[in-house]
């Protein structure tokens, strides 16, 4: 099968999820057989062609503009090298759009995977007339939509009433070196949480973890992450009030990044929206027990599955929920068993791959159907 993914950041080392997600998903296929290929916007880095090498997958850098790709590169790419299913990741994206309609034209069918970014908790008005314009047409001419969540599935719903294709639940995947020689180290004394991710003041709640952190002097708080040039002023003035506990590292990566998160007690995130953060994924396959806010789509799979602690919206209520399970450390042995027993089962990466291949087949066959009739 020819697969071609678009979405993906020029290098596979940098701090994103939805890009922590494609790599490995698109390795793992190439891997086993089918003919892949990654379109970037801009040229890969080093580090993109040495892991393309390994995989055996193909980089196609085609310039892309705010409204589309750039038209000749890309029609020379789909009339040599005809895929036959694109898959395109994210949303709000005027590029993707704009190739959705091409795709629409040659016939050539697409799966879109949202990563969580139908929720219009910020931006509400223009996200909503965004998608009322531009991102209904691609979802609706879409032949399959994978979701991480029920909520998710939700809002394709809401967004696509009366939608024809696949709806189908997939997972994101984990890729951990070594995760079993990393595995959580159970030091429940340690009292140190740890959060990993893009330093986003309101969508990841910083402030309420700030504020979480300042109630727990005796804890210690350690963020790994980037800074957002759109949110970088916001986080400044926020890292200067920040309580003395609270500390903040560059980006970890690979076998460091596992070093990191296995060594924590708790990995924690507040985020105020999102989807199924892939270093939640990442904490869970490594056994560390996980604080998420009530606010993000899996508090209610945390809370149905009993697979760690649900934190209040209010930061103090959260700082007293942390403190009584810092203090009887027995409920976070039990959720790093029943979570590294979750992850394991779902989350494995060649797995992950296999499930969307399957639903790659299941779209072809549907629109050779279609196309029969």
């Amino acid at each position: 099968m020819k697969i071609l993914h678009v979405g993906a950041l020029p290098s596979p080392l940098e701090v994103n999820g939805m890009n922590a997600v494609i790599w490995p998903i698109a390795r793992e296929q190439a891997v086993s057989g089918h003919q892949v290929a990654l379109v970037l916007g801009e040229a890969p880095s080093s580090a993109a062609e040495a892991y393309a090498k390994r995989g055996g997958m193909k980089l196609i850098s085609i310039p892309a503009s705010t409204w589309r790709y750039a038209p000749k590169a890309l029609t020379s790419l789909l009339r040599s090298e005809p895929p036959d299913i694109v898959h395109m990741h994210s949303t709000y994206l005027p590029e993707q759009a704009t190739l959705a309609r091409r795709l629409v034209r040659l016939g050539i069918p697409y799966v879109v995977t949202p990563h969580g970014g139908l929720n219009r908790q910020s931006k509400w008005l223009r996200k909503c007339v965004y998608v009322w314009l531009v991102e209904r047409s691609r979802l609706r001419n879409s032949s399959a939509i994978a979701v991480l969540s029920d909520q998710e599935r939700e809002a394709v719903c809401a967004d696509v009433p009366r939608y024809k294709g696949v709806v189908r639940l997939v997972k994101n995947p984990v890729d951990l070196q070594n995760p079993t020689a990393n595995s959580w180290q159970g030091n429940t004394s340690a009292r140190k949480l740890v959060f990993l991710g893009r330093f986003h003041v309101v969508n990841k709640g910083l402030d309420v973890l700030s504020e979480i952190a300042r109630s727990l002097p005796s804890v210690e708080f350690h963020m790994y992450g980037d800074q957002e040039d759109k949110t970088k002023k916001q986080f400044e003035r926020l890292l200067r009030g920040f309580p003395q506990n609270l500390h903040v590292h560059n980006p970890v990566f690979g076998t460091e990044k596992a070093r990191v998160l296995s060594s924590a007690t708790v990995y924690i995130q507040t985020s105020r929206w999102e989807g199924f953060p892939i270093s939640i994924a990442e904490a869970m396959y490594l056994g560390v027990p996980c604080a998420v806010s009530d606010t993000m789509d899996l508090a209610k799979l945390f809370a149905d599955e009993d697979l760690g602690l649900v934190l209040p919206s209010s930061p103090k209520e959260a700082a007293l929920s942390l403190s009584e399970v810092l203090a009887h450390p027995a409920n976070l042995l039990r959720w790093s068993q029943r979570a590294r027993t979750f992850a394991h089962r779902h989350f494995n990466p060649s797995a992950v791959a296999s499930d969307y291949v399957d639903l790659y087949q299941e779209v072809l066959t549907r629109e050779k159907r279609v196309g029969q009739v």
